[in-house]
């Protein structure tokens, strides 16, 4: 383009060499360069914020999965707790059952022995009567850390005798 001034130059200023023109398609390619740049740039920008969107996507997934497995976990532990809070009760009383069980073995037993050394016959009352006797004694000897096997039938015979 030409002015009075003389050529027209980069974006119309004049140029006092009078390449114009050429300097405006150095320009126009230098900002279509640019325009390529920035559109690449804008298309990476893009696939970027897609990919950061579908990781977004599986993290919710991996949390809500992870909530789940720790729901699960929580509740089996509740649940293991309550069976050992369970097995425990029933330990302890299968314990006393046992205790008890002994105990009732060793009167019966040392009943059985003294009946039998002294002959006597068998009455019901009698029975009921040295029973609770027995009873009382092995008790009292538990009681004094005497293991209920060690009781003995000689420390009974005097006490059994005397009703």
């Amino acid at each position: 383009m030409t002015t009075s001034y003389g050529q027209a130059g980069r974006w119309g200023q004049i140029t006092p060499n009078g390449r114009g023109w050429q300097d405006t398609i150095a320009a126009a390619d230098i900002a279509l360069g640019e325009a390529t740049r920035i559109q690449r740039g804008v298309r990476d920008n893009l696939k970027l914020h897609q990919q950061l969107r579908e990781l977004k996507t599986e993290l919710r997934k991996a949390h809500a999965e992870l909530d789940r497995y720790r729901q699960s976990h929580a509740r089996a532990v509740k649940n293991l707790r309550q069976c050992e809070r369970e097995s425990d009760k029933q330990v302890s009383r299968l314990q006393e059952q046992v205790h008890n069980l002994r105990l009732r073995h060793r009167v019966y037993k040392l009943m059985t022995e003294h009946y039998a050394l002294t002959a006597l016959r068998l009455v019901p009352a009698t029975l009921a009567l040295h029973r609770g006797r027995v009873a009382e004694h092995v008790l009292f000897q538990q009681g004094k850390g005497v293991p209920i096997p060690e009781i003995s039938l000689e420390e009974l015979g005097a006490e059994l005798l005397q009703y």
